[in-house]
């Protein structure tokens, strides 16, 4: 049998051989962090819609919790931009509550 690996590849995908290390839930899957790669995309793609440097202290934020929780999942990759979307809505709505709460502060001082 030929020697398949290849420098910088994970070739340890046994079951078991290290628990919880990987990201593949608590499956026991010894791998690449997969989410860990696909996180910094999600919160790039989003990152260039954005200038308000609050809101990106948000959406980095709502990239961490969500990759958090797919870790958690037995189906990381798959549960990861669907979390990822719902916790960008929800820092979207934050800031928005905080800048209408600020601006009727303002608007008392100003009346």
């Amino acid at each position: 049998m030929k020697n398949l690996a290849r420098p910088g590849i994970a070739t340890d995908l046994e079951l078991g051989s290290r628990p919880n290390s990987g990201s593949a839930g608590g499956s026991g899957y010894a791998g690449i962090d997969a989410v860990g790669e696909l996180e910094p995309g999600l919160l790039q793609e989003h990152a260039r819609e954005v200038s308000d440097s609050a809101l990106l202290t948000y959406l980095r934020r709502a990239t961490e919790e969500a990759a958090s929780l797919a870790r958690a999942t037995d189906y990381p990759l798959l549960v990861l931009p669907e979390l990822f979307a719902e916790k960008a809505a929800e820092a979207f709505l934050q800031l928005e509550r905080e800048i209408r709460q600020r601006s009727q502060g303002l608007v008392a001082l100003a009346g």
